[in-house]
């Protein structure tokens, strides 16, 4: 059955089951659902019926799929049907279930692959996402990848099975330090056993502009998807179930920036408590007033006027649920004559009355409300640096990024290492007796100077031949923006780099050896490669890039066009 098709048959359900329910005044609601009338949720092809536990009730819910499957062959599977009863129910059990002839059901369950809970979300109840990462992390143990294969695999393949929790729940942080464990072992180790991390997850979870791998930060992640939900309630959307049933029983009265954060289930509380993070960003814009709440809404300068003015609902006769058009008059303010100091301090510092509906608007980033601009409220930004440039650009090739990333940060395993200098420290590359560190690396060691060298005598590129440090700071303000000849030679940096170091590591672990020429031929090759593949258009920037990297400018209409 097509999915169209479903949603009109389980419309039909629905009406069958609304008519039975009017027919038969005995049907009682579940507890807090009289007010919206709620008996039923339909998800995919799935069906909950809500009632309260008494006979009669649950014989509107047997008639009304009777008569249901009459009228069009469908039957409730009574295998997979289940009746959950809650504990005050238990004297009614065996008549209730003799009703339906459904099987027994008990709370937690799972469905949709997410528990279904009575209770606080527990660890115990996120094992099953913990055990779904570590088996993914297990499938990919045996291959060879690369850092940056590994970083990729994290950000596209481990960070979806997190996602779709974080949509549902406020995860508890003892769980999110347990993934960002997994996370942080997969991507320095390669599995699931502890070892020691180069740079922080902190710093790994930054933008790259920022000096990270631009890894989304968890936490941050779980309250930029949850605050849909509190938008949602903002915004009083009221095509939402959810959002109608939090209206009536959750908040009544007041608003989302008035109810207590003390009060309600653990979930409640804690999506609740966002609203602080997002309210600097959400600007009430008064129109007829018909909208928005006088006294629980923040249309205010000061915010929502209850939180300031207890008093002010006495001293103003204005009701506690007034709406905000109760003090409008024909697009002007018309407040109440009133003589206590504190109200008429209320009148202070009105905003303008735009006319029109009442539009609340999201003006923070992105320009719009989404979880993406709620994630940057809750992981701002912070200063961009400078050397982050180096890692950008058309001809960037993953794992001599990574390589260089390390580099700069001088986190590579060099043996001027305190744990590593039990293995000698001496520069395996020059053989000389100079102590290895990222300085000596990069480029004071005779044999990448050598290298440098020998890239030079091919391709045509200024050079400071100074410390590592300098090096950085220069390239970073010479070779920075979109110019293809700059992204080039940032290219041409981090494969120098990478393949020094990686040289480094045969000579130590394989005992083998190349000269500085092999490693330019490797580097200006690989650069020449990149540069063939990305089939720039016909332009004097092209022209002169293929030029210094001394590429044949393909025939006309073989390229380029």
């Amino acid at each position: 059955m097509s999915p169209f098709l479903f949603v009109l048959v389980m419309e039909v359900l629905t009406l069958i089951l609304h008519q039975r329910i009017e027919q038969n005044g005995g049907f009682s609601y579940h507890w807090r659902c009289d007010r919206i009338q709620l008996f039923q949720l339909g998800f995919a092809d799935d069906l909950l019926l809500f009632s309260k536990a008494d006979p009669n009730s649950v014989r509107v819910f047997k008639e009304g799929l009777t008569v249901f499957a009459d009228f069009s062959g469908l039957q409730a599977n009574l295998h997979k049907s289940h009746l959950i009863l809650s504990s005050s129910a238990a004297p009614l059990r065996d008549t209730l279930l003799a009703i339906l002839d459904f099987q027994e059901g008990h709370l937690p369950l799972r469905y949709l692959g997410l528990p279904l809970l009575a209770s606080r979300l527990s660890i115990a109840d996120c094992r099953p996402i913990l055990q779904k990462i570590e088996t993914r992390i297990r499938e990919w143990d045996g291959i060879m990848l690369s850092f940056a294969g590994r970083v990729q695999l994290i950000k596209s393949g481990l960070s979806a099975l997190q996602v779709y929790w974080a949509m549902a729940f406020i995860l508890p942080k003892h769980v999110i330090k347990e993934i960002e464990k997994r996370l942080r072992t997969f991507l320095w180790k390669g599995n699931t056993e502890t070892g020691y991390a180069k740079v922080s997850w902190q710093q790994v979870c930054r933008p790259v502009n920022e000096g990270g791998l631009g890894i989304r930060d968890i936490h941050a992640l779980n309250k930029g998807l949850m605050s849909r939900h509190l938008w949602r309630l903002i915004v009083n959307e009221r095509s939402s179930i959810w959002v109608n049933w939090i209206l009536h029983y959750r908040l009544q009265n007041y608003s989302v920036w008035t109810i207590s954060t003390r009060s309600g289930t653990w979930g409640w509380r804690k999506l609740i408590r966002l609203r602080d993070s997002l309210r600097p960003y959400i600007t009430y814009r008064i129109g007829d007033g018909t909208s928005f709440s006088l006294w629980h809404n923040p249309w205010h300068t000061r915010g929502p006027l209850i939180s300031q003015f207890p008093l002010g609902p006495q001293h103003t006769s204005l009701p506690f649920s007034a709406p905000l058009c109760m003090v409008i008059l024909e697009e002007t303010w018309n407040w109440p004559h009133v003589t206590n100091m504190e109200s008429v301090d209320i009148t202070h510092d009105l905003p303008n009355i735009h006319g029109g509906p009442d539009r609340i608007l999201w003006t923070g980033p992105r320009g719009s409300f989404s979880a993406a601009a709620a994630y940057t409220v809750f992981c701002p930004s912070g200063p961009t640096i400078g050397w982050s440039s180096l890692l950008g650009g058309n001809f960037k090739i993953p794992r001599h990024r990574f390589i260089l990333w390390l580099a700069i940060l001088g986190r590579l395993s060099t043996m001027d290492k305190p744990w590593l200098q039990h293995l000698g420290t001496s520069c395996v590359l020059c053989q000389e007796d100079s102590q290895e560190s990222h300085e000596h690396l990069f480029f004071l060691c005779s044999y990448s100077t050598m290298c440098l060298r020998a890239i030079r005598r091919r391709v045509s590129f200024h050079w400071p031949y100074n410390s590592w440090s300098t090096v950085i700071r220069w390239a970073s303000a010479r070779w920075r923006g979109k110019h293809v000849v700059s992204a080039s030679y940032r290219a041409l940096l981090a494969s120098l780099v990478y393949h020094l170091w990686r040289e480094r590591n045969l000579r130590i672990f394989q005992h083998t050896t190349r000269n500085a020429n092999e490693i330019a031929r490797i580097v200006v090759s690989e650069i020449q490669d990149l540069i063939i593949c990305k089939q720039l258009p016909s332009s004097v920037s092209t022209r002169g890039l293929y030029r210094i990297w001394r590429i044949p400018w393909p025939v006309e209409g073989e390229a380029h066009t």
